[in-house]
């Protein structure tokens, strides 16, 4: 009775360590995304000079919990009294996934695409909206799992001028990972191993002891 008692502590407490073991290392690991964008507005469907333009993100890196820049809309002010016109004007951005979790990744760019609608008028006024289309492969392969891109704001998105928050309009997103295996690193494994070879010692001595006592 003595001895399964004991192994049944022992064995507890392994699955207990194992068990914090996991966690510590679950809580210490940071999915991070190593990621650049680029883009371009269209030249089709503007009537007047064109005032809008994408500036991407290069080598950016951000902890995947977080929400993600993907860059920003510029827009520039028009003189008083002048205007630009935009009518389906097409838009085209990219997100290229470089690393996860300092592991490299060799997938394909995710292609955003959408279009512009309304007018900019004078260095105040705009009644431009960006709709941006469902994204058509929003997934990556990431090392033990998948990243999926989701954009916080995919409706419709007002664009101002310069004259308002400088004219930069900043479009975000999120990226929603699968299943994720990290591969516990190797302070965490000796730890798990030593806790656990100390128990085994420690339960051989007793063992002796009950023996020699007996």
């Amino acid at each position: 009775m003595r001895m399964t008692r004991g192994w049944t502590g022992f064995r507890t407490a392994v699955i207990a360590l194992g068990l914090l073991a996991a966690s510590t290392h679950h809580a210490v690991a940071d999915d991070i995304l190593t990621y650049s964008t680029s883009g371009a507005v269209g030249t089709t469907g503007i009537t007047g000079s064109n005032v809008i333009s994408f500036v991407p993100v290069q080598s950016a890196s951000v902890d995947t919990a977080s929400n993600i820049s993907l860059g920003y809309f510029q827009v520039a002010p028009l003189a008083a009294g002048q205007s630009t016109t935009y009518h389906d004007t097409t838009i085209s951005l990219t997100l290229v996934p470089n690393a996860f979790d300092n592991a490299t990744v060799n997938d394909a760019p995710i292609t955003i695409t959408g279009h512009l609608n309304g007018t900019v008028t004078g260095p105040y006024q705009s009644s431009v909206q960006v709709t941006f289309n469902p994204i058509q492969s929003p997934t990556f392969d990431v090392p033990g799992g998948t990243g999926t891109l989701n954009l916080l704001k995919n409706d419709q998105e007002l664009l101002v001028p310069s004259s308002v928050n400088n004219g930069q309009t900043t479009l975000q997103g999120q990226i929603a990972t699968g299943t994720i295996t990290h591969t516990p690193e190797p302070s965490t494994v000796a730890l798990f191993v030593s806790m656990v070879g100390g128990l085994g010692l420690r339960r051989l001595v007793q063992k002796r002891r009950q023996r020699a006592a007996a």
